[in-house]
């Protein structure tokens, strides 16, 4: 008698993730029109805490039997990072310190994951700040985590659906950005992925077009 077992569905939670922070500060009253007028009404934060604490971390969790997808909603709906269950390893760099930086259009920046940048060209003004989000269940099984919202200075709308399906090794993202306006807006978008930099790493980059950055 031959027996097997069938894989199980992919699974979709929220919890709670404790990691050292490095916090950034309250927003600088000063209008941002003075710094860069294209990120008007959005306001810059200007101080970055040198010592590091616990903060708990709201964290969307998806998961099948052959990986681990983490979801943060509070820091730009970005893709925290993702691990193959078959070897304990990262394919998406799960950066288990937040230690925020002046890197961004507005300011904060922290390293790691995947991050979803719409609107003025650079690091998104909310890859930093809480996002709208939430999670589903779809008919055919799988499991979507939605990230996204607006863009205040064009008024365009931004959405990022991730994607777990059962009996697969990985996920998958599809955007969708539109603008409800009559106004004509720019176009620029771009996803950042983190991969941990070893001696052994190495990037394969089907294609022979490429934009400097």
């Amino acid at each position: 008698m031959i027996t097997g077992c069938s894989e199980s569905g992919p699974t979709i939670k929220e919890e709670n993730r404790t990691l050292k922070t490095y916090p950034f500060s309250e927003p600088n009253p000063i209008p941002i029109l003075s710094k860069d007028k294209r990120l008007y009404p959005y306001h810059s934060f200007v101080g970055y805490s040198h010592e590091g604490s616990p903060q708990e971390w709201k964290m969307i969790k998806m998961e099948n039997d052959h990986i681990e997808v983490y979801v943060l909603p509070e820091v730009g709906g970005k893709v925290w990072g993702a691990i193959d269950k078959s070897n304990g390893e990262e394919f998406i760099y799960r950066n288990e310190v937040m230690k925020f930086r002046n890197i961004s259009l507005r300011g904060p920046w922290t390293s790691g994951g995947i991050e979803f940048n719409f609107g003025v060209i650079g690091h998104t003004p909310a890859t930093a700040t809480p996002v709208d989000y939430i999670t589903r269940t779809n008919p055919n099984g799988s499991v979507s985590t939605f990230v996204g919202g607006m863009d205040l200075p064009s008024r365009t709308h931004w959405r990022v659906e991730i994607i777990l399906e059962k009996g697969r090794s990985n996920f998958q993202t599809k955007a969708m950005w539109y603008n409800p306006t009559p106004s004509v807006q720019a176009y620029y978008n771009w996803m950042t992925a983190a991969a941990f930099a070893q001696d052994d790493l190495e990037m394969v980059f089907p294609g022979n077009q490429y934009l400097k950055h």
